[in-house]
């Protein structure tokens, strides 16, 4: 099988599930302006092809975003949730403020375990500072046409 024909067949699957998440806050990122030491965060989330941002909170090194999102699962062994944070520049292109992964199967494993919504602090990394915090609800359709792989979880 080759390369093109991998992506579009991972591209074309039908969700097994939906992510649903709310983007909290971040908490002490970087400050890159030189005048005030602080900065105008926004975050873009994304998995797959689907992508959202947040609004931009001006002259902070903690904003509250409070932004709800939706993602599609196509497969909960391989798909990952990906945070990247950026400072607004207007004449100039943005910063980069750090970035961090969570795994959908990472978050199966951990909504089970809680039997329900579960809030996550994550470690912006490529960074010297910053977290960010979400609130992540993991729900997974239950169809014979959408099988999802069992997940081991730890006793």
């Amino acid at each position: 099988m080759t390369l093109l024909v991998c992506v579009v067949a991972a591209l074309s699957r039908s969700p097994v599930g939906r992510l649903v998440l709310v983007l909290k806050e971040a908490v002490d990122v970087a400050g890159v302006k030189p005048t005030t030491g602080k900065s105008d965060p926004y975050c873009e989330v994304s998995m797959g092809t689907t992508l959202h941002k947040t609004k931009v909170i001006p002259n902070t090194l903690n904003p509250k975003w409070n932004s709800s999102m939706q993602f599609p699962i196509k497969s909960v062994e391989d798909d990952v949730l990906c945070f990247t944070v950026f400072d607004q520049d207007r004449f100039s292109p943005n910063d980069f403020l750090g970035r961090t992964e969570l795994r959908v199967k990472d978050i199966l494993r951990e909504t089970r375990e809680k039997r329900g919504p579960v809030m996550k602090y994550a470690r912006l990394q490529e960074v010297n500072t910053g977290d960010i915090v979400v609130k992540l609800d993991l729900q997974l359709y239950n169809s014979s046409q959408h099988p999802v792989p069992s997940i081991r979880l730890p006793r």
